[in-house]
């Protein structure tokens, strides 16, 4: 079996490349500039993704709207996502967990941050319900509000 393909979606060149320069060892990363591009691709391809990462503010869809209408597309309904924000308003994230949001991470990202919370959700959902990870990522937005990490 060859490497996990991460969807990364953000219209930050810089950011996205600085993903696929975290990730490209150990996964098989997909860079996309956009929330429409990455529904084209999801829409399109036989072949899913085992994870998004998702930057929440993008112009044209923002990141909440683009995980919206991926949620609608059935063979993408369980795939985990994990967005990205430098967004310090904690209410975005906590509108994406309506969602199926498994994670988030805080830009500017560390590499252990974000290749830890990316293998640590590629682990976990081998044999994990869907509804546990859901609970998962719930517990990590309270973790914030009480941290008052933005």
């Amino acid at each position: 079996m060859g490497k996990k393909q991460i969807l990364a979606v953000d219209d930050n060149s810089i950011s996205l490349a600085t993903i696929e320069q975290e990730l490209e060892g150990d996964y098989e990363v997909i860079p996309l500039n956009s929330g429409v591009r990455a529904l084209q691709y999801l829409k399109k391809e036989p072949q899913k993704p085992d994870l998004i990462l998702l930057d929440i503010q993008m112009a044209i869809k923002d990141g909440i709207e683009t995980l919206k209408e991926i949620r609608e597309i059935k063979e993408c309904q369980d795939i985990p996502v994990i967005m990205l924000t430098s967004n310090a308003d904690k209410q975005m994230v906590l509108q994406s967990s309506k969602y199926k949001i498994y994670d988030y991470v805080l830009k500017p990202f560390k590499k252990q941050e974000l290749s830890g919370r990316v293998d640590a959700a590629l682990k976990k959902i081998s044999g994990e319900p869907l509804s546990q990870r859901v609970a998962d990522g719930a517990r990590s937005l309270l973790e914030m509000e009480q941290t008052g990490r933005n």
